[in-house]
């Protein structure tokens, strides 16, 4: 798989700079008040537990199965450490935005 060294892109891929520049994502997400029915319980247990639907789980909808067994996760992973050890879900998310900023990706 070639490189563009200018980018650091994958040249097979026909992503540029511009593109990877773009807020808009290549599939489109399902918006908190455009969900269906199925989708309206899951995306209300996200609010509860962060306080909003982020933008991952509003990508993830395409697949509702996927965005159950990811709030599952969440509560039981994620919720249960930031009670017991706050520094560590900090860390997580200072991780978690590295990588994004590593990978120009801002999706």
């Amino acid at each position: 798989m070639p490189i563009d060294w200018d980018t650091g892109l994958d040249a097979g891929t026909a992503l540029d700079e511009e593109a990877m520049a773009c807020a808009v994502p290549r599939i489109p997400l399902i918006t908190p008040g455009t969900e269906s029915e199925e989708l309206k319980p899951l995306y209300e247990q996200s609010r509860e537990m962060w306080g909003n639907v982020p933008r991952y789980l509003q990508l993830l909808a395409h697949a509702p199965g996927g965005v159950e067994a990811w709030n599952i996760l969440d509560r039981e992973l994620r919720l249960k450490r930031l009670a017991t050890r706050p520094d560590y879900v900090r860390l997580e998310e200072l991780v978690i935005i590295k990588t994004s900023l590593l990978n120009v990706c801002n999706n």
